[in-house]
């Protein structure tokens, strides 16, 4: 039988503050011990603050860890202190969230967080961005990806380095080396379906202009691969707008409702929702063509509450930022981390996040729940 002790490592005598040897331990994270010791992070602190049983032989490995640490007046952790970030520039309010959660996120765990912006849809400039975070040395890179030759190059670039690297909301075809932190994107395309489904009667539309993002086709082929299974008798048009430009969406979404009377839904896979809301509009068809559309932001919400969008399947992108800095804290960058997909109707999103001021939370160190 393994003997294992109820370990209580504070003097429960000597007040911390009191204390300059305490003060000095404070000093060296949990994660620094669990990394030089091989054990979890929680393991260290049923060690630490006697809230488990564990062997003697951990505790052993736990406190010489912790003595090493403390001996050494440089030590620190060699993972996960800075940390940078890639995203897509101008690619709607939830990706600006998204970067503010991320940094808000390091800043509680004491991880210093970049995030740099690229152009959209361009795998070159994604490319460029990752290959330049060689030189500044980062513990880790989370990026958006492209599904591209280039992108892959530079990921396996950045691999043989021995970066770690994470891809997030979107990720990368065929390549188990590094992780994912998002929704299951292809479930959120088949919900999409199976919601317009029992809404519409004609024809739907599905307007996705990320041919590069992974993402994208996987919502897309999730919302026509139910559509055909479920719903066969509603015809699925095609759309494909410019790169999530909401000019050129307006003008293709207004010509195709002109054109196409029996057009009965839209489906916006991607960003650019705006647009779709206006063109309805402009053909005097609000209320009678229903649109779902991705992400909840001050501006689809207040679509939402006007009955311009009937249903936003949302990812929270909280969550995600937590769980791309956490991944990385705990050296665990590699394999997926489904976050859920949320269905949001006027009718339950006063339950929801109002991002309306999420900026200026964010600025402010205020969190959200």
């Amino acid at each position: 039988m393994t003997n294992v002790t109820r370990w209580k490592y504070k003097n429960a005598s000597t007040p911390e503050w009191k204390n300059p040897d305490m003060a000095k331990k404070n000093r060296v994270k949990a994660l620094d011990i669990a990394l030089k010791a091989g054990v979890s992070t929680s393991t260290v602190d049923r060690v630490l603050n006697g809230r488990g049983r564990v062997s003697n032989k951990t505790v052993d490995l736990v406190l010489k860890a912790q003595s090493a640490l403390q001996n050494d007046e440089d030590a620190t952790s060699t993972f996960a202190k800075a940390i940078e970030v890639i995203l897509p520039a101008n690619a709607g309010n939830s990706t600006r969230y998204l970067a503010a959660f991320l940094e808000l996120a390091g800043k509680k765990r004491g991880v210093q967080v970049r995030v740099n912006w690229v152009s959209k849809m361009n795998p070159g400039a994604l490319s460029a961005a990752l290959l330049d975070t060689l030189e500044r040395s980062a513990d880790g890179v989370a990026f958006q990806a492209l599904d591209h030759p280039l992108v892959h190059e530079a990921v396996n670039r950045l691999h043989s380095e021995g970066v770690a690297l994470t891809t997030i909301v979107s990720d990368l075809t065929g390549n188990d080396e590094i992780g994912y932190v998002g929704i299951d994107n292809r479930a959120a395309g088949r919900t999409a379906a199976l919601l317009m489904g029992n809404y519409c009667a004609g024809a739907v539309a599905v307007v996705w202009s990320g041919q590069l993002s992974r993402a994208h086709e996987e919502r897309e082929s999730g919302f026509r691969a139910l559509m055909r299974t479920e719903f066969p008798a509603i015809t699925v048009k095609d759309v494909s707008g410019g790169n999530d430009e909401p000019k050129e969406n307006f003008r293709i979404i207004k010509k195709l409702l002109e054109d196409d009377h029996e057009i009965s839904g839209i489906y916006c896979v991607g960003a650019g929702p705006s647009a779709i809301v206006d063109a309805v509009s402009a053909t005097k068809k609000t209320g009678q063509v229903k649109v779902v559309a991705h992400n909840l932001t001050q501006v689809t919400r207040a679509h939402l509450l006007a009955s311009e969008i009937d249903i936003i399947i949302h990812q929270d992108m909280q969550e995600i930022a937590n769980c791309t800095i956490d991944k990385f804290m705990s050296e665990m960058h590699l394999g997926r981390q489904t976050v859920a997909t949320h269905v949001i109707t006027r009718e339950n999103v006063l339950y929801h996040l109002d991002l309306a001021d999420a900026n200026g939370r964010l600025e402010s160190g205020e969190s959200h729940t």
